[in-house]
Order: C-alpha cells, then structure tokens, then sequence
C-alpha cells in the first residue's frame, strides 16, 4: 500500500462463471448484506488490500456469465508479485463460516495477466471460484454509469457504504470484512471527465485500497466508486536535537469514480 496515499483499484478479470464458482444458497435480498457478501481481503506479498466481484454476462448465448476481481492496480504492480490470496468465505452446516484462502497467479511466463487502466488506479483480473464459496457478485449494471448520476442516484450528502479491510482488520476470522458509512463530501460529480474523482466524509487506511463505494438506489446496492485515496494535515516541528514529521488524517477519503471500473474491465474484451 502507499503510505502517503491509501489508494483503492479495481482488479477486474473475466472468467467462466457458473453456480459451481459461486454458490447460490445466498438468500438475502438485503442490499447491505449483498454489498458485505461481494467483497474480499486480497493479499500480495504480505500487503493487503480490498476487492470485490462483478458478473459479466456472456457475450454469445449459451455461455455462462464471467466473474470478474476488482481491486488497486497497485496491489499488483511489480514483477515480484507473482501472485494474489483471495480470502474467500464458506458457510457451515450450522449456519457459521469458515474462511477459504484462494491462490491467483497474476502472471504467466513474466506477462501480467490482468489489466491496468492506463489513468487510473484500477486493475482487472480473471479468477475462477470455487465450489461451495458463499457470494454475491456485483452485476455489470450495478456498477454507475454517467446516466445514474445526471438522474441523481449518487449526490452530494448521499450516504454511501464502505466495505473494507482498515489496517489489514477482518470483522471475524472468517474473513468478512468490516463495514464503513459516510456520505458523498463534493460537487458536482458530473461530467465525470472533469469529475474523475469525488470525496467521501469517512475515514480509509492501509489496507482499504480497492474497496468500492456503494449506495443503495431503489433498494439495489450500485458502486459509485472506488477508494484510491485519503486526504491528511502534514506537520513539522524542528528542536535542536529533534525533528518530528506528523500525519493527521482528516476522515475525507478519495474515490475515483465507477466509470473508469467499466473502462478497466472493458480492456478485458469480448
């Protein structure tokens, strides 16, 4: 993770999807706890960030739909990071979860085998489930478009969710990770050329990189964005025989708007 700035990226890839990558005994139609269910703790080289899961459908019929991992492209970059742990979740007969750790390989022969946005922090990679893993991805259309803001589905005081893993914490040893809310902190968020990043009123650390920012719009969840950021007050004191550098996070986080997480996927192709 940087340490001047937490960013968030979205790892998106396409894979075959089908109930036996992702399980379907999710039963909810609770918007926050389908937000919790698509999200999960990467970890590279002993550094964790934050991702989550889209569903593309398939482009031809009779193809199953493909899952997709989105998280910060700078979790990914170097050519030592050869691969990713995804930590995934089970559920138990009795109702309890386990944790499922899950190795990605992130290059093939020193290629990278995800996709980088090339202004933003987002990165795309292909991975299968799988069986039995409890989730519940994003759908494409879940993730905003410039029409879902000019129709005013994420505005300025909006209250956003933030599922995301601060300082490399879980909610349980399961994996699950921990729930952050805050609103939408800047105007105005069109058009998203001019606007390609907006703030949140909510406090981000290491760790919560990739995670997405989501709002519930007629009882759906739909990811406005993604953190990349954390804004802070930078102090210095001098003695004679002391010098002191302190950082102050202002609880304003930065979040690079959902189109560019469409753009980034889409450099997956057909």
């Amino acid at each position: 993770m940087r340490r001047v700035r937490v960013l968030v990226i979205v790892a998106a890839l396409a894979t075959c999807f089908s109930p036996a990558y992702c399980s379907t005994s999710f039963a909810t139609d609770d918007p926050i706890e389908r937000i919790m269910s698509a999200t999960f703790r990467v970890m590279v080289n002993g550094q964790s960030a934050t991702a989550f899961l889209v569903k593309i459908d398939a482009v031809e019929e009779g193809n199953a739909p493909r899952i997709v991992l989105v998280t910060a492209s700078h979790a990914f970059d170097g050519p030592d990071r050869r691969e990713c742990q995804v930590v995934l979740r089970r559920r138990r007969d009795d109702g309890s979860y386990e944790r499922s750790e899950l190795v990605v390989p992130l290059r093939r022969d020193g290629d990278p085998l995800w996709k980088k946005h090339p202004e933003q922090d987002i990165a795309a990679l292909p991975v299968d489930l799988p069986e039995g893993v409890e989730a519940a991805p994003f759908s494409l259309d879940q993730i905003a478009d410039e029409q879902a803001l000019a129709e005013k589905k994420v505005h300025v005081g909006q209250d956003v969710w933030v599922p995301c893993f601060p300082a490399s914490l879980e909610g349980n040893e399961a994996g699950w990770p921990v729930l952050r809310h805050g609103s939408v902190a800047s105007h105005p968020l069109v058009p998203v050329t001019w606007a390609k990043t907006f703030l949140i009123d909510s406090t981000v650390f290491g760790g919560d990189s990739g995670a997405p920012v989501v709002v519930v719009a007629n009882d759906a969840p739909l990811v406005a964005g993604l953190v990349i950021g954390m804004h802070r007050q930078t102090d210095k004191s001098s003695l004679p025989f002391e010098e002191k550098t302190m950082h102050t996070p202002l609880g304003v986080a930065i979040v690079v708007q959902a189109r560019f997480i469409r753009e980034t996927i889409e450099l997956l192709g057909k």
